[in-house]
């Protein structure tokens, strides 16, 4: 069939069985019918002048792997689909673009995740969900925008789109979760609305170029590892609504220089400011009750910090995991304490709390006590 240069299948039509079109050359262009609820093993294989795909409701159930359509570079999905479903484009390294109709209101688990050769997707205003994984390792990807009508943007969504600047995270979603963003390391800037009351565990892990990051006033807790490694971030601002610091959250944000911790929060995670070696002063608000292990381990910046008096507890070693809260804070000169002496004394500080800072002084209401 070398001479077939386009085809369109009826409606009428169910299935296109195995290796049906496998080996026509000649073939440009596809439409398959909203009929079709299958499409066999090698169906389209090495069509290798195929380019062009619209593809109907067999794609919120279907997928193109094993299809032999992985390489094609246009898909445009019909009118009339509600759903892209789970894994349908995953795999299709040679897609370059994808046209997405308003009808649909979902896009699946993985549903366009290795597509890395996608340089550009627009998220229709009718979408609610984005699934897990849903443009994994999309690596081509150079900016997105997730509409207002978006409530959830699932788990590992743009996990390791590495050529990412640009995202538009719209005023619907209330929640970001697990590595959605962990990996984009093109990533620069990024504004999370009001909507969002919660960031979840490694979010914007490993995001290097990370410079400017807005956080909404309707976000109540950052989650473990959030911002881990973000090197080029020099300053955040965490708005009031903000109550708890996951563990590890800020670990290892080198160039990190300025934070401000509001008074509602009251949990600071083990090892959250680990290995921030641009910090040099930090206040722990009122109500925080605990400094955990490795919370600001190797701060070599860090000159002086402030306590308040609700804390009863400073973290020290812990077998296979974080040193001491204070551990290599090699310019540390002032602990300022506000409690008294007595007070402070009362602290429990575990194993190596304060091993290898520099020789502070603790400032106490009613005096000061030398490093020991």
């Amino acid at each position: 069939c070398n001479g077939l240069t386009n085809i369109t299948i009826a409606g009428s039509v169910t299935s296109i069985g195995d290796n049906v079109f496998s080996d026509c050359t000649g073939l440009t262009s596809v439409t398959i019918g909203s009929g079709v609820t299958s499409i066999g093993y090698n169906a389209f294989r090495s069509c290798t002048g195929l380019t062009s795909v619209t593809v109907g409701k067999w794609i919120e159930t279907g997928r193109l792997s094993g299809t032999g359509l992985e390489t094609v570079k246009e898909i445009i999905i019909s009118d009339g689909v509600t759903s892209i479903g789970d894994t349908a484009f995953s795999g299709c390294a040679g897609l370059t673009s994808i046209t997405i109709p308003d009808s649909v209101t979902s896009i699946g688990n993985s549903a366009f995740s290795g597509c890395t050769g996608l340089t550009s997707i627009t998220i229709p205003d009718g979408v609610t969900s984005i699934g897990v994984g849903a443009f994994y390792g999309c690596a081509g990807l150079t900016n997105i925008t997730i509409p207002d009508s978006v409530t959830r943007i699932g788990g590992d969504a743009f996990y390791g789109c590495s050529n990412l600047t640009s995202v538009t995270i719209g005023n619907g979603v209330t929640s970001i979760e697990n590595r959605t963003f962990s990996n984009c390391s093109g990533l620069t800037s990024i504004t999370i609305p009001d909507s969002v009351t919660s960031i979840g565990s490694y979010v914007f892990q490993s995001c290097n170029s990370l410079t400017s990051v807005t956080i909404g006033s309707g976000v109540t807790s950052i989650g473990d590892h959030t911002f881990e490694a973000c090197i080029g971030l020099t300053s955040i601002t965490i708005p009031d609504s903000v109550t708890s610091i996951g563990d590890a959250a800020f670990k290892n944000c080198s160039g990190l220089t300025n934070i401000t911790i509001p008074d509602g929060v009251t949990s600071i995670g083990v090892g959250a400011f680990y290995g921030c070696a641009g910090l040099t002063n930090i206040t722990i608000p009122d109500g925080v009750t605990s400094i955990g292990s490795g919370t600001f381990y190797n701060c070599s910046g860090l000159t002086s910090i402030t306590i308040p008096d609700s804390v009863t507890s400073i973290g020290g070693s812990v077998i296979f995991g974080y040193s001491g809260a204070f551990c290599g804070c090699t310019g540390l000169t002032s602990i300022n304490f506000n409690g008294t002496v007595e007070q402070w004394d009362a602290i429990y500080k575990g194993l190596d709390w304060n091993n290898t800072t520099g020789d502070y002084t603790v400032h106490c209401t009613d005096g000061d006590i030398p490093k020991n």
